[in-house]
C-alpha cells in the first residue's frame, strides 16, 4: 500500500484517539480488581474495535458536511471511497461485538444511536457521547461489581468536552482545545483508579498511554 494511502486510512481510524479508548477499560478494570488476562485482552479488543467503528461511522454520516466544513479529512479528499469507509466501520464494528459479549452491547447501541440520531441535537449528541464513554470504562468492569461515582465522572467530563468540540467547525481555533481535552480523557482515567484504589502503579499505567498518544498527536489529527 502506497505511503499516502496508509496516511489516510491512519487518519481515517484517528490513531492517536485508540490509547484514550485503551485508557478507559484498562481504568475499568484496574478499579474492578483486575481478573483474568485473556478476558481483560478480549475487553480492550472489543473497546478498540468499537471505538474506531463510531470514528469511522462518524465520517460516514458527515460526509456531506464534511466536503464543506472539513475537507481536509480523508473521504473529503476522496483519498478512501465512502463504501469502502462503511466496509471498514462495519467490519470493526462487528469485531467489537463479537469480542466483547453482551457486555459490549450497551457501546455498541449506543454508538449506532449517537451517529444515526443523538449527533443532530444541541445537547443529547454530546450526552451521548459521554454516556458511550461511561460504557467504554464499565467495559473494563464487565463481570464484576459496577462502580458507579467513575463511570458518572468520566462520562460528564466527555460530555463537557463534547460541547466544546461541537463548536469546532465554525471555531477552528478550538481544535486545538479539544485535543488536549482528549488526551486528558488519559488523565482522569489514570486519576480515577489512583483516588478509588490507591494504585499508584496502576494508574502510571493508565497515564502512561499519553505517551504515544501526545505524539502520534503531533502529526495525525485528533478531531
Amino acid at each position: 500500500m502506497p505511503r499516502f494511502k496508509l496516511l489516510a486510512y491512519v487518519q481515517l481510524l484517528r490513531l492517536p484517539n485508540i490509547f484514550t479508548a485503551v485508557a478507559d477499560p484498562l481504568a475499568g478494570w484496574l478499579i474492578a480488581g483486575g481478573g483474568r488476562a485473556s478476558q481483560f485482552a478480549l475487553t480492550i479488543g472489543a473497546s478498540v474495535g468499537l471505538y474506531t467503528a463510531g470514528i469511522v461511522f462518524n465520517d460516514c454520516f458527515d460526509y456531506r458536511r464534511d466536503c464543506r466544513d472539513r475537507p481536509e479529512r480523508p473521504l473529503p479528499r476522496g483519498d478512501i471511497p465512502v463504501r469502502v469507509a462503511w466496509t471498514i466501520g462495519t467490519i470493526l464494528f462487528l469485531t467489537g461485538l463479537v469480542l466483547g459479549g453482551v457486555n459490549a452491547l450497551p457501546l455498541a447501541a449506543l454508538i449506532i444511536f449517537y451517529n444515526a440520531f443523538a449527533k443532530h441535537f444541541t445537547w443529547l449528541g454530546p450526552a451521548t457521547l459521554g454516556a458511550c464513554r461511561a460504557c467504554n470504562l464499565a467495559l473494563g468492569m464487565g463481570g464484576f461489581a459496577m462502580h458507579w461515582p467513575p463511570i458518572i465522572i468520566l462520562g460528564a467530563y466527555v460530555t463537557s468536552l463534547s460541547v466544546v468540540a461541537r463548536r469546532e467547525d465554525v471555531r477552528p481555533e478550538l481544535r486545538r482545545l479539544v485535543k488536549y481535552l482528549l488526551l486528558g480523557i488519559i488523565a482522569v482515567d489514570a486519576a480515577l483508579v489512583l483516588t478509588i484504589t490507591g494504585d499508584w502503579t496502576g494508574a502510571a499505567l493508565v497515564l502512561s498511554l499519553l505517551v504515544p498518544a501526545t505524539m502520534l498527536g503531533k502529526i495525525i489529527p485528533m478531531t
